[in-house]
């Protein structure tokens, strides 16, 4: 599955590498930093703005991978939860980020037209020297909610470039699609404090990693070259499974314990030749409180302990919550939410608008791509704009 919104994405990732690849000439942060891609196989805002803590409050999409006992919805009389066969018909959900300096440098190059100026363009580029550049695309071209149960198809483009030596010419790239589908199922009590679901992703993972030189990365030609001798392809084939526990009281205590690529997924590549591609299991257990504010809305307290079978990691990166407002009902399908949020990385914000049929949601959120529990802060805005014809 390769729709053409995907090309597009794949073309303006390359067209933004030529315009900000070279202006990395510092190395003085790389033995902390990698091409570190996200393992989610979908952007989210709501996630993002919530500082990555959403494993009681994630529903519909979302739920896919934050927690997919909540796919048919929270169970909390909200009008996204009620009778209706068809739950969310997504057509579609389109999503891009970018990191903080790659998105300046973009704005830029457009407002001083560099593309048609050498001069400008290299003082652009000067002046963005030694920063990490990061940006994604994912495409739901066709996403269905049923009853209990989510089939959506997800189209995913992650790119990362780092520099290489000084003056070196060179570029550390790693470019990651995903092509498949997601399907998942939940369960539950009558009352709908007990909630357990399931998901998996099947497809086909591609991949291109390694340096490169940036004259290379420029030309049309060998870009295509480069890409295609240096692809690999994997196999991808992921489990999430989670449960959510809801305590009948005014403030809706709520707890989850959420496994994201349970047991370490190991993404077989097709070359016998290659390594399988892992994915670190995330094991998360989480908690919030709900309580209604009158007719008004909702508002959402939640905190989480995450990657929890992940002895390598320090304890402080393993914290996330977040405080969010909902004004009206549904949780993602309200008409207004607004969240804040925050890790060891820093602070997170975001803002979601449903008119019924579109949907648009916005967020800023801090990311820590340091290796080996280094410190390594970027920041990175997301965008989504969806038509959704099932839950209006």
């Amino acid at each position: 599955m390769e729709p053409i919104t995907g090309k597009v994405s794949i073309w303006l990732f390359f067209a933004g590498l030529s315009q900000f690849a070279y202006a990395q000439t510092s190395t003085s942060s790389l033995p902390n930093t990698d091409t570190v891609l996200d393992p989610s196989p979908f952007a989210s805002c709501r996630a993002a703005g919530l500082g990555g803590a959403l494993s009681t409050l994630a529903d519909r999409l979302d739920a896919l991978y934050y927690n997919p006992a909540s796919i048919a919805g929270l169970g909390l009389n909200s009008k996204s939860d009620g009778s209706s066969m068809v739950k969310s018909l997504y057509f579609p959900y389109a999503a891009g980020s970018l990191n903080q300096n790659a998105g300046t440098v973009r704005s830029e190059f457009n407002a001083q037209q560099a593309q048609n100026d050498a001069n400008t363009g290299a003082a652009i580029i000067d002046a963005h020297s030694g920063k990490r550049q990061f940006a994604r695309a994912s495409i739901v071209p066709l996403g269905l909610f049923i009853g209990n149960t989510a089939i959506v198809p997800v189209v995913d483009h992650q790119l990362a470039a780092v520099p290489v030596g000084d003056d070196s010419g060179q570029v550390k790239l790693r470019y990651r699609s995903f092509s498949g589908i997601m399907l998942g199922a939940s369960a539950s009590d009558k009352s709908k404090r007990v909630l357990l679901g399931v998901s998996q992703a099947y497809g086909t993972i591609e991949e291109t990693s390694g340096t490169f030189d940036y004259v290379d990365m420029v030309d049309s030609y060998q870009r295509k070259k480069i890409l295609k001798e240096n692809r690999s392809e994997f196999a991808a084939k992921s489990l999430n499974a989670g449960i959510t526990i809801r305590i009948p009281k005014a403030a809706n205590p709520a707890f989850s314990l959420v496994a994201r690529n349970l047991g370490n997924t190991q993404n077989t590549a097709t070359n016998s030749e290659d390594e399988p591609l892992t994915y670190d299991e995330d094991l998360t257990a989480g908690f919030s409180i709900s309580p209604a504010l009158g007719k008004i809305g909702r508002l959402n307290f939640i905190l989480e302990g995450g990657y929890l079978t992940q002895k390598h990691m320090a304890a402080r990166k393993k914290i996330r919550g977040g405080l969010e407002l909902l004004l009206g009902d549904g949780y993602s399908k309200s008409p207004l939410g607004l969240r804040v949020g925050g890790n060891d990385a820093g602070w997170s914000a975001g803002a979601h608008l449903n008119l019924g049929l579109i949907g648009v949601e916005a967020s800023t959120n801090a990311v820590d791509i340091g290796i080996n529990n280094h410190r390594e802060i970027e920041r990175r805005t997301t965008a989504i704009i969806y038509i959704d014809l099932g839950s209006m």
